[in-house]
């Protein structure tokens, strides 16, 4: 059988071209990231002590409502570990009720409600205590509406960025900022 060289030539190129297609495609789903399993392991802490019982929710905030990814409650020590699936938009942590091991004598304190707002990346070990408080409430002020964190992503990612300069997720210390500065220095001597 007869094939002109066009059609030949023509068949050359659409078969290249179809090949190229299949390797782009698996290069582009092979560099994908998969929506595996995270664990987030922690500890809630009011006045450096065991807040015991407290619900631990995990939060994604982004444009729009925030959403609970999981849920948990810490043990006799503290302790947490929450797993979710796609952590997507901006990740923060909610403790609240519990008991106060600091105050042995009272029980559950529905008031008590702590948080850690942790970025787009979670550490594996996280500390949620009155210093996490503080420095995720002053980061993301402009971002809270009564219980729940959304806004834009640029003004999110600053926030977030920003926590880890006053406090140490990781520990619930200082941050680098404030453990390094030159005023701090001075003032410890």
């Amino acid at each position: 059988m007869f094939v002109s060289p066009a059609v030949e030539a023509y068949t050359v190129v659409r078969r290249s071209s179809l090949a190229r297609w299949w390797m782009a495609a698996f290069a582009f789903l092979s560099v994908q990231p998969t929506l595996a399993a995270e664990t987030i392991h922690g500890q809630v802490l009011g006045a450096g002590a065991p807040i015991i019982g407290s619900a631990v929710t995990l939060w994604a905030a982004n444009i729009g409502a925030p959403k609970q990814l999981a849920q948990t409650r810490t043990g006799a020590d503290g302790r947490f570990e929450v797993t979710a699936e796609g952590l997507d938009g901006y990740i923060y942590l909610v403790a609240k009720g519990g008991r106060a091991a600091a105050n042995e004598g009272r029980g559950d304190n529905s008031g008590i409600v702590l948080m850690s707002m942790l970025g787009t990346k979670a550490p594996a070990n996280v500390v949620i205590n009155e210093l996490t408080t503080v420095a995720s409430v002053f980061t993301a002020a402009r971002f809270i509406s009564g219980e729940s964190i959304s806004g834009n992503p640029l003004g999110l990612r600053i926030a977030a960025g920003n926590v880890p300069n006053l406090v140490d997720p990781e520990t619930g210390t200082w941050g680098k900022v404030q453990s390094t500065s030159p005023r701090t220095q001075r003032s410890r001597n």
